[in-house]
């Protein structure tokens, strides 16, 4: 049954009008007047209110094709803008500390080479990661192009101007597999040959 014909009944059984209700749960008689008309739908913690009040089980709902989908969409778009937070954290953090360790403390070791081998190596790791949760925040951010087959190769970016790789398009994929792997690989090239081979630091800080 239809959300829409459960809570018109549901009104009606309980003998009380559209202002009534609203009044009770506080909200506007115009917003029970669209979910009673079907035009949109009450969020999640609305719906629990309105079967607390009305005392009918949420079970009645689960036919309600279209009304489920919304909640499908609406529960994704909550993980998504909680998992957009986490990346944005950590993208933060991580450029923070790349920053701090580039433009402040290896300036600061002057000549002790020892010691800006170390912070050059520590700076060189902390970019890996960094690409990998930028990888992660790419495909959050995106996701809605998940299991389309003809989506872009190319999609505005997340946040600010220009394109970005859409890591959802076959050839996207690709791509941003092929430049994480290549990238990482420079890294990991750059820290060996810093430690193990003895290669000047100085030539990755400038």
């Amino acid at each position: 049954m239809d959300l829409s014909t459960i809570l018109v009944e549901e009104r009606k059984k309980k003998g009380v009008t559209q202002q009534e209700v609203a009044d009770t749960l506080y909200i506007s008689r115009q917003s029970l007047s669209n979910w009673e008309n079907g035009k949109n739908f009450p969020d999640v913690p609305m719906l629990i209110e309105l079967s607390n009040y009305y005392g009918f089980s949420l079970d009645i709902i689960k036919g309600d094709t279209q009304f489920m989908k919304q909640v499908e969409k609406d529960y994704e778009l909550i993980n998504t803008k909680k998992a957009n937070k986490k990346y944005s954290v950590l993208l933060i953090i991580l450029t923070a500390l790349i920053l701090l360790i580039s433009l402040v403390l290896i300036p600061l070791s002057g000549n002790h080479m020892t010691l800006m081998k170390c912070l050059v190596v520590f700076d060189l790791l902390l970019c890996i990661p960094l690409l990998h949760v930028a990888v992660k925040f790419t495909k959050v951010a995106y996701q809605h192009y998940e299991g389309i087959a003809d989506s872009p190769l190319w999609v505005p970016k997340a946040f600010g101007y220009g394109v970005s790789i859409n890591p959802y398009n076959k050839v996207g994929k690709i791509l941003t597999i092929a430049l994480l792997v290549i990238l990482d690989l420079f890294f990991i090239g750059a820290v060996v040959a810093i430690v193990f081979l003895d290669y000047p630091a100085t030539l990755f800080i400038h």
